[in-house]
């Protein structure tokens, strides 16, 4: 109640054109103070988002360097597999 009344001396002291003014101002600070905070957690998303990054990028350099090793150990797993197929068969070619 007491807000309304201090409206209502408002209004009767500098009219309406005043109030209007002192409410766009008002609203305009909140609002600014807003924007000012969600600027600050839109930083802070941001260099969450870069620092993860950051990690999936190392992460896939690993992957790459394991996969690397993984096909060089295929690779040398089948030469040793064709060698044992090569002596098995000298051995069976010998046997008869």
């Amino acid at each position: 109640m007491e807000t309304l009344n201090q409206i209502g001396q408002l209004l009767s002291t500098y009219g309406i054109m005043a109030v209007i003014v002192i409410i766009f101002l008002w609203e305009y600070i909140a609002n600014r103070k807003k924007n000012i905070e969600n600027q600050e957690t839109i930083k802070s998303t941001l260099e969450v988002v870069k620092e993860s990054t950051s990690t999936i990028s190392s992460c896939l350099v690993e992957m790459q360097q394991t996969n690397s090793n993984t096909a060089k150990s295929l690779e040398l797993l089948q030469k040793q597999m064709e060698s044992t197929d090569k002596k098995v068969d000298i051995l069976l070619e010998r046997g008869k």
